[in-house]
């Protein structure tokens, strides 16, 4: 055999030697995929966004999920718990059904049990709905999140490509405080006496969508005396709600506000936006007249509350 020959038999047999090796590492990354076509078969995760779609699955704001597994008919099949270490290191869901079967899958993060969840065998009539007294006086609800997807089933897998069930806030927060309310008490302000916040217009369920439904509900956001002034005592969560109604009891006379002025000048209703805070500021002047409400929209960990009065 010439030199030629030779080297072009070496060439052959460490190819295939390296073609070899080649499709053992790879079918040791796709064990868990049964189908000869081995790129249809990924994995599935979960990811946390915030209200601009940012991922913030490492910061912990989800602590906890609930994985909701429906077939093509809505039919339950199952329920899993996923917690902080999961959803943190973007586990792999694994989701062990026949070959192509088609899943609907609902995954709800924080449902810590301030709200009431409605389960049942069909996806239509899962709803988080958030609980009330005899008066429907909203309890403020945990930090939610939301997400769902379609899939069908590869393996251990999913079809398609590497896909994620995102999960995206529903709650916003609000704050609100007084200035000057000592002068709406034409008798003196009296340190014993509360007062109340409240905030109205907002719908009380969300449904298997993430969608707002339900009734009409009002919330009492818990506050305290803070030196003259009358304040929450820190962010409540509220389900979200646009052209709402903000307002203040104070002895036996109330102050609403449907519109308040934002940082711009601007005026505007008061709304409740995902994964931001609103604080509301209800201002008297010195003659006891209600100056009406000032307004500003912040990202949730950002303070501030410079307001120019």
């Amino acid at each position: 055999m010439n030199e030629n020959k030779k080297q072009n038999v070496m060439k052959s047999i460490l190819t295939k030697k390296a073609l070899s090796l080649a499709l053992a590492a790879l079918a040791m990354l796709t064990a868990g995929c049964i189908k000869e076509d081995l790129d249809e078969c990924y994995k599935l995760t979960l990811k946390v966004v915030n209200h601009k779609g940012d991922d913030i699955t490492a910061l912990n704001v989800v602590s906890e999920a609930k994985l909701f597994i429906y077939d093509a008919n809505s039919k339950l099949l199952d329920t899993r718990e996923l917690n902080e270490d999961f959803i943190r290191g973007k586990e792999t869901i694994e989701l062990n059904y026949p070959e192509s079967t088609k899943l609907h899958l609902i995954a709800w993060g924080n449902l810590k049990g301030k709200q009431t969840l409605s389960e049942s065998t069909k996806a239509e009539d899962l709803a988080v709905s958030l609980k009330s007294d005899a008066n429907d006086i909203a309890q403020s609800p945990d930090s939610l999140f939301f997400g769902d997807i379609d899939v069908t089933v590869r393996g251990n897998g999913v079809a398609g490509s590497n896909q994620e069930i995102v999960l995206e806030p529903k709650t916003g927060t609000v704050e609100m405080r007084t200035v000057n309310l000592q002068y709406a008490y034409k008798g003196g302000l009296r340190a014993t006496e509360e007062c109340n916040f409240y905030m109205d217009r907002t719908l009380n369920t969300m449904d298997y969508k993430g969608a707002l439904t339900g009734d009409s509900v009002s919330y009492n956001p818990e506050a305290d005396w803070k030196a003259s002034e009358w304040e929450t005592t820190g962010p409540q969560a509220l389900y979200l709600g646009q052209n709402m109604t903000g307002s203040i009891q104070v002895g036996d006379d109330v102050y609403p506000v449907t519109e308040g002025t934002f940082d711009d000048g601007t005026t505007g209703p008061i709304e409740i936006h995902p994964f931001q805070r609103t604080l509301v500021v209800f201002l008297w002047g010195e003659d006891g007249a209600f100056l009406g409400a000032k307004i500003k929209v912040t990202p949730w960990g950002v303070v501030d509350d410079d307001i120019d009065w």
